[in-house]
Formats: structure tokens, C-alpha cells, sequence
């Protein structure tokens, strides 16, 4: 009998709950033909995971995956199973530092195999609870490029918010030098939403925006530049989105010359509240989608030096 061939790409992730994010994950990449849970073995190798109360056991994770998956074949490896289990040309693992950690361990990254990292908040681990992650970006760069750049960036600062409904990154530049990116957190932590429910969740999009455990992207930049004294006048601010009422608000007091932006937004005072401050707002065309709709912010304008 011939050798069945392996998959193109396979998944290795650790999924102690069933929850949105990892059915999120899954559906992004519909490309796996594999799907690798890590066992309960490893956590005699990494302590943290004997300490994950809510953790189901392993079979019982794949049982509810085969349901909602029928097609995605998934199973439970140990650490004696690797390196053997990893045949795909492209390994795809959550970006977070135990899969970091166990493709280094185990040499996951040999030569002739891609291994990808989705950059989606998951779980905490060590990383994500102590890393501040500031961007630093450097170089002499055009004006139409570091808008794109530093959109760029944003978009994947809004990839590292816990809040699924609404991932927005934001970020602060004066003189075509990066200062600062940030993105839409919960407070007191990011595990409030999942603790406790958002209050956001009974009312629609742009109504009652004070009702949420979260502080919007925009606005922690500014507590950020306030907290350390920093000017934000004349410099610019780029968001991965429209910004709210209530950002553009902050955004026009707090002096910023230019709001660069690429999502559209359902409440439409914002562009208002910046035009009266003498804010330019501008769309930043990435070339990857569709402009804003043209009622909600008029023409796009090209970005400025």
C-alpha cells in the first residue's frame, strides 16, 4: 500500500477552552490539514500548564472540535511524539512564547519548513503579561509609505486586544518618527470582558460607548503621552479605524495636527467634531480593500509629507 501523503500545513496550538478565539483561528486557515492539540504531558516540561484550572482534558477539547470541524483531522500529541508528529511543509502555531518555546525545544524550524505565527491574543502567558512591546521603527522613509507603514502597524498592534468585538490599533508620530503604538485594552485587565461579560454587549455599536470595562486605543496613547509628560500638539495620529465620538473628541484636545486612518466607523460625529478642530482627517490607501464609503468621509486625500 502507498504511504499516505502528509498534510501542506498543519496546526500546533494549545487549547485548554473552548472559546471564539480558537474557533477564529481555525477558520482563518482553512489551508490545515492537520490539527495537533498539545497533551497533558507537557506540563512536565512547563509548569505554567499544570496550573491552568479551567484547562479541559485534551479528548475532550477534540471531541468538540470534530464536531464543529468535521473535516479538520485533530489529535493529542505528547512531548515523545515530537519531532516525528511534524510533517507539513508550513507549521502554523499561535504566537505565544509555550509554542515559541516548544519549536525551539524540539527544532520545529528545520531547514525546507515554514513555521508561521498567528499573532491572535489567546491566553496569557509570561510574554503577553510583561512585555510592553514598544515599536520602534527607523529610517528615512516617504510620506506615502510611512502612512502605509505605520497603518501596517497599527492593524497588527489591534491583533493583540482581547476584545474580539472591536480590535483597534493606534499609533503617534511627529516628524515622520514613530513614538508610540497601542491598541483598544480592558481595564482593570484584559481578562475582564471573559471574567465578568462587557456591558457593551447589550447596546449597538456607537450607543452608550461609556458603558465598557474598555479604554479605546486613541485614548491610551494620549493617558500614555500625558502620564510622561510628552506634548502631543502638532504631532500626528494614525488608527486602524475611524475614530469614535468620544476619541475624536480627545484626538481635537489634545492638538493633534493630522488623523490618519483606514476602517470606516458607524457613528459619524467624528469627522465632524475633527473638522471643527482643524484636524485633517485622511484615509490611508493600502491598496489591500475598498475605500471608506464615500457619505461617511468624503474623498479619500493622499497623504501628506
Amino acid at each position: 500500500m502507498s504511504e499516505v501523503a502528509p498534510p501542506a500545513t498543519q496546526i500546533l496550538a494549545y487549547i485548554p477552552v473552548i472559546h471564539a478565539g480558537y474557533e477564529q483561528l481555525l477558520r482563518r486557515h482553512p489551508e490545515a490539514g492537520e490539527l495537533l492539540l498539545i497533551g497533558r504531558d507537557f506540563a512536565s516540561l512547563f509548569p505554567p500548564l499544570a496550573k491552568e484550572i479551567r484547562a479541559l482534558e485534551p479528548s475532550a477539547v477534540v471531541g468538540y472540535l470534530q464536531s464543529a470541524f468535521p473535516a479538520l483531522p485533530v489529535r493529542v500529541i505528547q512531548p515523545d511524539d515530537l519531532p516525528g508528529a511534524i510533517k507539513a511543509a508550513t507549521l502554523l502555531v499561535p504566537d505565544e512564547q509555550l509554542l515559541r518555546d516548544i519549536v525551539q525545544t524540539w527544532r520545529l524550524d528545520i531547514e525546507g519548513r515554514a513555521v508561521v505565527y498567528d499573532q491572535t491574543f489567546l491566553r496569557w502567558d509570561r510574554k503577553w503579561s510583561l512585555a510592553e512591546r514598544p515599536a520602534d521603527y527607523q529610517g528615512a522613509i516617504t510620506a506615502e509609505a510611512l502612512a502605509r507603514q505605520v497603518i501596517g502597524l497599527c492593524e497588527l498592534a489591534g491583533g493583540r486586544s482581547s476584545d474580539w468585538w472591536r480590535q483597534v490599533g493606534a499609533a503617534v508620530t511627529r516628524d515622520g518618527q514613530l513614538l508610540e503604538v497601542a491598541h483598544n485594552q480592558h481595564r482593570p485587565t484584559e481578562y475582564s470582558p471573559y471574567l465578568d461579560g462587557d456591558p457593551r454587549n447589550e447596546f449597538h455599536r456607537g450607543v452608550r460607548p461609556d458603558l465598557s470595562t474598555a479604554i479605546h486605543a486613541e485614548a491610551e496613547l494620549i493617558a500614555r503621552f500625558a502620564r510622561t509628560g510628552r506634548p502631543t500638539a502638532g504631532a500626528d495620529i494614525y488608527v486602524s479605524a475611524l475614530p469614535c465620538p468620544t476619541c475624536s473628541r480627545l484626538i481635537a484636545s489634545a492638538g493633534f495636527r493630522r488623523c490618519y486612518f483606514r476602517g470606516s466607523y458607524a457613528m459619524l460625529d467624528g469627522p465632524r467634531v475633527l473638522a471643527a478642530a482643524g484636524v485633517e482627517l485622511i484615509w490611508v490607501d493600502t491598496g489591500s480593500g475598498p475605500g471608506p464609503d464615500s457619505d461617511q468621509t468624503g474623498p479619500a486625500a493622499e497623504p501628506h509629507p
